[in-house]
């Protein structure tokens, strides 16, 4: 009995472990894969216009993994944050700021896994900007919403506005054409032009 009880901890704590782990490498903030980035975000957005919330929870979830080498249950815990505020501002039209709790405690997860210097609310609030700009009119232009996430990027990054601003403009010019084909998106050069997005943010972080 006492051998078994022996075994199920070891097995117990080998598991906490290894979802408890960052992948191997260490972790970085500024090392990833832009184009399996890329790849994975095509996905994450068709899953959140196809109102398949499961979906985008697990391609958050390897996304966050691979993105900022978080543990699976970090990993696991901001994906749920993320696609629980992604999916309450799919269907808001009004009160937008009631979704800033769970982009903050996804932000603060992000923070204190990277060991961080950046405000989570501070970067929660510059993520949602770019959010409700991309559903106003007159502040929907890729340059406009590109310029938000470029504001958003130096948060994370702790880089310069202008240094973000390429990566950033690229990945709005995606999120523009989803919009104006949305009956029928054009998904592959949605994909080139967000690989093109985090080419340059790899490019720019690690001059």
């Amino acid at each position: 009995m006492k051998k078994t009880l022996f075994v199920l901890a070891l097995m117990v704590g080998a598991g906490w472990y290894v979802l408890a782990s960052p992948p191997a490498g260490g972790v970085s903030i500024t090392t990833f894969d832009p184009y399996r980035l890329a790849d994975l975000e095509v996905d994450m957005w068709q899953a959140y216009y196809d109102r398949d919330t499961i979906s985008l929870f697990r391609l958050l979830v390897v996304t966050l993994r691979e993105q900022y080498d978080y543990s699976w249950i970090n990993a696991g815990s901001a994906a749920f944050d993320l696609a629980r505020a992604a999916s309450t501002f799919a269907d808001l039209r009004s009160n937008y700021q009631s979704v800033l709790p769970d982009l903050t405690s996804a932000y603060t997860t992000a923070r204190d896994w990277l060991d961080a210097g950046f405000d989570p609310e501070e970067v929660a609030r510059a993520e949602l900007a770019w959010w409700i700009a991309r559903r106003t009119p007159g502040k929907d232009r890729p340059d406009q919403v590109g310029a938000l996430i470029a504001d958003e990027y130096a948060l994370i990054y702790g880089s310069s506005r202008s240094s973000m601003m390429r990566a950033g403009q690229l990945r709005a010019q995606a999120a523009a054409l989803r919009d104006q084909e949305a009956k029928a998106p054009d998904w592959d050069s949605i994909d080139r032009l967000l690989t093109d997005s985090y080419v340059e943010l790899y490019s720019a972080l690690n001059k």
